[in-house]
């Protein structure tokens, strides 16, 4: 069985990967200092769009606060191998438009896709490639 991570260490790695200049904005909006994580994306977001994550249903998007909420190993390897900037980057190679709602947004496929090779990455295994 997992065990969760103390809390000086998941706050240490929340400190690293919060300096990272993609991760002090919202994942879906423009609010800066993002305090909560959609962890299937290993993304930042804002409160407001975790209300709207949170009802997309934890098989879309599962979200965690990142000061509030203990993590366990997996949770945070994910946050470790995702980031903004990784998911903006795909949102950009796949052609999502700049506005599209969240709901819109994670009903597609290729983020269905995306989250399970996340959770490979994180495995160790090799991800599939996405068209």
């Amino acid at each position: 069985k997992e065990v969760m991570l103390p809390r000086p260490q998941t706050d240490a790695v929340f400190k690293k990967l919060q300096s990272e200049k993609d991760n002090q904005v919202c994942m879906d909006c423009d609010r800066k200092h993002p305090q909560w994580a959609s962890v299937s994306y290993g993304t930042f977001i804002c409160i407001e769009c975790s209300g709207v994550h949170r009802s997309l249903g934890v098989h879309i998007s599962f979200v965690r606060s990142v000061t509030m909420d203990g993590w366990y190993p997996k949770q945070l390897a994910k946050m470790k191998n995702g980031g903004n900037r990784r998911l903006r980057e795909f949102l950009k190679k796949q052609g999502f438009p700049s506005g599209i709602s969240i709901k819109d947004k994670y009903h597609q496929k290729a983020l269905e896709m995306y989250r399970e090779n996340l959770s490979k990455i994180c495995a160790g295994e090799a991800p599939r490639a996405i068209p």
